[in-house]
C-alpha cells in the first residue's frame, strides 16, 4: 500500500503541474463562463431585435402596421399587443418605401404590411438567426384572420380571442420516472461521463509511453511491483481528472448562481437541473468507467515503443467504448431504455458504466440490478487491474514492433508459469 501511495502522489502531482493540464482546466472554465452568460446575451439580443422591454421614462420602440386588408385598427392593434407587449404598436398608411426608411433609421423596431388575409410583408433591418419575429408575427396574424372569420358568423371579438387564446391546463402525476424532465440533464451529464472517461483514460496511457520513451518505466519497476505501479498511476491520474472536473464543475455552480435563471429558456433550464441522485451515479459509473478503460489503455501504452505507436495499440478499445455510447444514444433517442440489448450491456464491463448509468436517470431500474452492475464492475477493475499490472511487466523492457495479440496471450502465459514456480519454490524453501 505504502508504494501505491508512492506512485499515485508522484502520479498526481505530474498530472496537475503539466501545462496541458493546466490550460485544459482554464479553456474548460472560461468556456463554462461563456456557456453562462452567453444565454442572457442571446436573449438580450432578441429582446432589443424585438424592443425589448423599457425601462424608466424610456419610450416603447414601436412596431408600424400597415393594414390594407381588414381595417380594423384597434381589433389589429389589440392582437399584436398580445404578441408584443414591450412595443408600441402604430397603425400607418406609409407605403413600403416610407417603412423601409424609418426601419433603417430605426425609428421603427419593425414593419409589417399586411397585404392579404394571410399575406404580409415584413420589414426588419437586420434579420437575426436568433430573432423569433416571424415565427411570432405569422402566429400573430394568423390568430387575427380566426378572428375576422369568426366575427363574419357572428361571434364578437372579444369572444373570438377568448377561444382561439384558449389554453389547456394539464396536471401531470407521474408514478414512476419524468423522461422528459430527466432527458436533457442525463444527456448533458451522458456526454460529460463519456468525455471524461476517453479524456483521463489517455492522459494515462500517454503518460506510460512518455515514461517508457525516457525509460523511466525500467527505474521504477525496479522500485516497486508492476501492480503497485498500475493502480498508483491509474488512481493518481483519476485524482487529477477528479481535480479537474471539480474546478469546472465549481465554476458553472458559480456562474449559474450568478445568472438569472428566470429569464432562461425551459431547455436549459432543464439541462441545468441536476437531481442530486442522478449526479451521484454519474460520479460513481465514471470512476468504475475510467478505472475499467484506463486499466486497459495503460497495459496497451506500456506495450508501444514509441508514442505513434499508440493510437494504434489503443484503437479497439477506443472503438468498444464508441459502440458503448452509440447503443445508448439510440436507446434514448428511441425510447427503448429497457430493452434487451440495453440490459445486457448494463452487466457489460465496457459497456455498463454508460447504459446503467442512462437507465438509473431515465426509467426504473430494480435495486439488485444497480448492485449487480456496479458488483460486476468492481470485480472487473480488480481482474482488469491485475491484468494489465501483467502486460505493463511484459512491455517494460518490450522494445520494437508492437507484439501481436496471440504473442501477448503466449508471454502472459509464460509469465503465469514462472509465477507459479517461483511460488511452489519460495513455499519448498
Amino acid at each position: 500500500m505504502k508504494h501505491i501511495l508512492q506512485v499515485l502522489r508522484f502520479e498526481y502531482s505530474g498530472c496537475v503541474k503539466t501545462k496541458s493540464f493546466i490550460i485544459s482546466t482554464a479553456i474548460f472554465m472560461a468556456l463554462i463562463l461563456l456557456m453562462a452568460f452567453l444565454p442572457g446575451i442571446i436573449l438580450s439580443a432578441m429582446s432589443s431585435d424585438q424592443g425589448g422591454e423599457p425601462t424608466g421614462d424610456e419610450k416603447k420602440p414601436v412596431i408600424a402596421v400597415c393594414d390594407n386588408t381588414y381595417h380594423e385598427d384597434e381589433l389589429v392593434k389589440q392582437q399584436l399587443a398580445l404578441y408584443y407587449p414591450n412595443n408600441d404598436i402604430k397603425m400607418t398608411t406609409e407605403d413600403i418605401a416610407a417603412l423601409q426608411d424609418k426601419v433603417d433609421s430605426q425609428e421603427y423596431a419593425f414593419a409589417v404590411v399586411l397585404n392579404e388575409p394571410l399575406s404580409c410583408t415584413y420589414i426588419t433591418k437586420n434579420n437575426s438567426v436568433f430573432s423569433t419575429n416571424n415565427s411570432q408575427l405569422t402566429d400573430a396574424l394568423t390568430k387575427l384572420y380566426q378572428v375576422m372569420q369568426l366575427e363574419k358568423a357572428g361571434v364578437s371579438p372579444e369572444d373570438s380571442l377568448n377561444i382561439i387564446h384558449a389554453r389547456m391546463k394539464m396536471d401531470t402525476i407521474t408514478t414512476g420516472t419524468d423522461q422528459g424532465q430527466n432527458y436533457w440533464s442525463t444527456y448533458v451529464l451522458m456526454m460529460i461521463l463519456y468525455i471524461a472517461v476517453v479524456m483521463y483514460g489517455q492522459m494515462v496511457s500517454q503518460n506510460v509511453v512518455a515514461e517508457k520513451n525516457t525509460r523511466a518505466m525500467e527505474m521504477l519497476i525496479t522500485c516497486a511491483k508492476p501492480t503497485h505501479l498500475m493502480f498508483g498511476k491509474v488512481i493518481g491520474s483519476g485524482l487529477a481528472g477528479l481535480t479537474q472536473m471539480l474546478l469546472i464543475i465549481s465554476t458553472a455552480l458559480v456562474s449559474m448562481n450568478t445568472v438569472s435563471k428566470d429569464s432562461l429558456p425551459a431547455q436549459i433550464k432543464d439541462m441545468l437541473s441536476f437531481p442530486m441522485q442522478t449526479v451521484l451515479f454519474a460520479l460513481v459509473f465514471f470512476i468504475l468507467g475510467y478505472f475499467i478503460y484506463s486499466f486497459l489503455l495503460g497495459a496497451l501504452a506500456s506495450l508501444a515503443s514509441r508514442s505513434e505507436d499508440l493510437n494504434t495499440l489503443i484503437s479497439p478499445v477506443m472503438m468498444v467504448y464508441v459502440a458503448a455510447f452509440l447503443v445508448v444514444m439510440l436507446a434514448m433517442s428511441s425510447d427503448n431504455l429497457n430493452g434487451t440489448l440495453m440490459i445486457v450491456c448494463s452487466y457489460i464491463p465496457f459497456t455498463a458504466p454508460l447504459a446503467m448509468f442512462t437507465r438509473i436517470a431515465m426509467s426504473d431500474v430494480a435495486l439488485w440490478e444497480i448492485l449487480l452492475s456496479i458488483a460486476v464492475q468492481l470485480a472487473s477493475v480488480y481482474l482488469f487491474g491485475r491484468l494489465a499490472a501483467a502486460i505493463y511487466r511484459i512491455g517494460v523492457l518490450m522494445y520494437g514492433n508492437a507484439p501481436k495479440p496471440a504473442e501477448i496471450i503466449k508471454l502472459l502465459r509464460e509469465q503465469h508459469r514462472s509465477n507459479k514456480a517461483l511460488k511452489a519454490a519460495a513455499k519448498q524453501s
